[in-house]
Parts: C-alpha cells; structure tokens; sequence
C-alpha cells in the first residue's frame, strides 16, 4: 500500500513547492541634483548625489503573500571615513508585512507597509524621495465584483516605544464603484490624531474619474474638520482634472489642471482653515521643485492655494517620455495685497537604457514676475536599476 501512495506523496509535495514562490527584488537608484537654494535668496546654491539601495523578496504561497524589503539611503560622502565608518547608520526597514487572503474577495495585511489611495494625493508612499514612506499599519481589502474597500489603522507614535513622549494614530476608510474600466467613484474618510499638538481631525470626501476615447477626468472634493488645542479646524480642497490623449504616434497627452486649498490670511482668527495635504505625495500636484505647500502657500503660510496647470506629455520615440508642465500658484487667502506666488515650469524626460535599467533627467525654474524673491532653479539625473 505504502508503495502505491509514495508517487502520489512525491507529487502532492512537489506540486505544493511550485505553489509556493519567493521573487528577490533588488533597486539601486542613485540621483544627482543641483538648485539655487529653494528658498528666493542669492547664495544657496547646492550640488548632491543621493542613493537608494533596496534588497528585498516577495513570497506567494495559496492565501499568503509575504514582503520585505530593507534599504540604505545616502548622500555620496556623508560618511565620516570611507574605511572607519562601518556602523550602517543608514539602513532601515522600508517594508516588512504579512498578507492573509483567507478568500478571493478579502485580504488582511499586517507590518510595515506603503498606502497609496487615489492618486496619492491625501496618503501615498513619496516614492520619489530616496527614503519614502510607510506605516506601521494593519490594513483591510475587501472587493465584490464592482464594489470594493479598503480600510486601515496606523501608529504614527507610540509613547512606549521610547522613541516618543506622546502618540498618534491614523486611519482610514476608501469604499466606492468601478462602474466601468477607467472609472471610479470613492467616498474617503481619514482621521488623524497627534496627543503632542492636541489635535484630532478628520478628512473627508469623495473622488470620481472617468474617461471615454480620448477624454478623460477626474475630480474630487474634502473637508477637514477637528480642533488643536483651543483652535477649530475647518478647511476644504477641490481637485479638477481633464487629459485629451488621442491614439495618435507620440502617444501626444493635454491635461488642464486646477486645485483650491483653504487658507486664511488672517493670523488672529482663531479658526485653523489652511488645508493639509496630510500624507501625501505632493511631488505630483504642486510642482517638482516642491516648493509649493512646503514653503509657499497651503498649510505652511495659512494662505492657501489655487494651483492652474497646463501639462504636455508625448513618447517621441520608442521607451521614451518627455513631459511638460507650466503652472501659476496664487494664495487663496493671501496675507499680502498681491496674491501672486509664483509660477513654475518643469520639464523632464525618461528613457530605457537597459533591460530593467532606466535613465531620467529633467529641470525646474520658479519665478516671481512681481516681489523681490530671486528665481529659484533645479536640475536632476537619475539612474533606475529596479529587478
């Protein structure tokens, strides 16, 4: 008996090995950059070479999946001496997270992980910075042919961990529709706390796209209400998107762009009506040169935003992209007579080199038609190994 079970053993074994699979993942992403300062001021010029090195693996195994994925973020010559330093002070745990799909339709993730919701515009993982960004998180997928969910919880801060003196947790809910391919209907719901500054607050609103043939759009709308400290927080953003992308050689794309921050320019209010973008990847709405919403305008100055964009891509040749984009920031609720802050233009390009290896370049100007602050400029070249 025991001679006619051993094949059928054998092959149960080695089909439940080939069921199991373990994905090494490695990128090496090193960047240089020069600008004049990003601050409107002469001498602040500055010229860098940052790196990021992430070794990992991805295992799948039947209602498993399993990532981690360590990384070491540098500057070129930030090390005390090339052969006495050795203390990898720069290495750290990017990703680190177990997945539970018990069925199809439900998956539960548990570990340090990236949350991308939409288009990253209020949670995302900042992927262009060498380090981005993760959470110490539990999350929840939850799908039902064109209905779907997502919902999570994080610790921002935990006053036992002794890294901190106090605590903070995020969490989130997505749930909407996909009525039909391109489109998307969300209701998001965000609520943030922070025990240092005293604040409780909750985001909240709803996403749409949609697109037909050459047309596509997408808008969205939130609210952000709560307190810190004695002060009430009631702020709102509106985002407005429409791309022309006729199936044409070059692969041509039109998009116009407009986006509301709240603001209030009125420093003795006692209401907090500066919208913040929370965690987002603001790299993709407010400019490249990221001086926008993190030195001008948003929630850093209270003045708000309203951000007009016309942007311009085409794939001249083949496995290349080059991009365009012309924007004109002015503050909602500007603290001085002029609410002009200043316009910005970006222009970069991505092309393959290699199998896996990717070469991208571009360049930023940020000019002030009106005040005294001196232009701001930015230049960058970057290599993308990324198995």
């Amino acid at each position: 008996m025991f001679t006619l079970l051993l094949p059928a053993i054998v092959l149960s074994s080695a089909q439940a090995a080939d069921a199991v699979q373990l994905h090494p993942t490695l990128q090496v992403r090193p960047r240089v950059e020069a600008h004049t300062g990003r601050d409107g001021l002469p001498d602040g010029e500055a010229i860098f070479v940052s790196q990021r090195t992430r070794l990992g693996a991805e295992l799948k195994a039947p209602q498993l999946r399993a990532r981690l994925s360590f990384q070491d973020v540098r500057l070129w010559g930030s090390e005390s001496h090339t052969l006495l330093d050795y203390t990898a002070d720069s290495i750290d745990l990017h990703e680190g997270w177990l997945q539970w799909a018990p069925v199809e339709e439900l998956s539960l993730r548990a570990g340090r992980q990236e949350i991308n919701i939409h288009e990253q515009r209020l949670l995302g993982a900042v992927d262009w910075t060498p380090q981005g960004r993760s959470f110490d998180a539990l999350s929840l997928s939850l799908s039902s042919g064109k209905l779907g969910a997502d919902a999570g919880v994080a610790v921002l801060a935990d006053a036992d961990s002794a890294a901190w003196d106090t605590g903070g947790l995020m969490a989130f809910l997505r749930a909407g529709a996909t009525p039909a391919e391109g489109a998307q209907t969300d209701l998001l719901v965000i609520l943030d706390t922070d025990e240092l500054s005293e604040r409780t607050r909750v985001t909240g609103g709803l996403y749409a796209k949609a697109g037909s043939g050459a047309l596509s759009g997408r808008v969205e709308a939130y609210g952000q209400v709560g307190s810190r400290a004695d002060v009430d927080i009631q702020a709102a953003m509106v985002g407005v998107r429409g791309t022309f992308a006729p199936d044409r050689a070059g692969k041509p794309e039109l998009t116009l762009w407009y986006d509301l921050l709240s603001g209030d320019g009125d420093a003795a209010d006692t209401k907090a009506t500066a919208f913040d973008t929370l965690f987002a990847t603001n790299h993709k709405f407010y400019g490249q040169l990221d001086l926008v919403t993190f030195g001008l305008g948003g929630a850093v100055d209270n003045q708000g935003l309203h951000d007009a964009a016309l942007k311009l891509g085409a794939s001249p040749a083949k496995g290349l992209r080059a991009n365009l984009d012309l924007h004109a920031f002015l503050a909602a609720a500007p603290a001085a007579d002029d609410p002009m802050l200043g316009q910005e233009v970006d222009l970069w390009m991505s092309g393959k080199v290699a199998e896996h290896l990717q070469i991208a370049g571009g360049g930023a100007a940020f000019v002030q038609l009106t005040g005294d602050r001196e232009p701001d400029l930015w230049a960058w070249l970057q290599l993308n190994l990324d198995l």
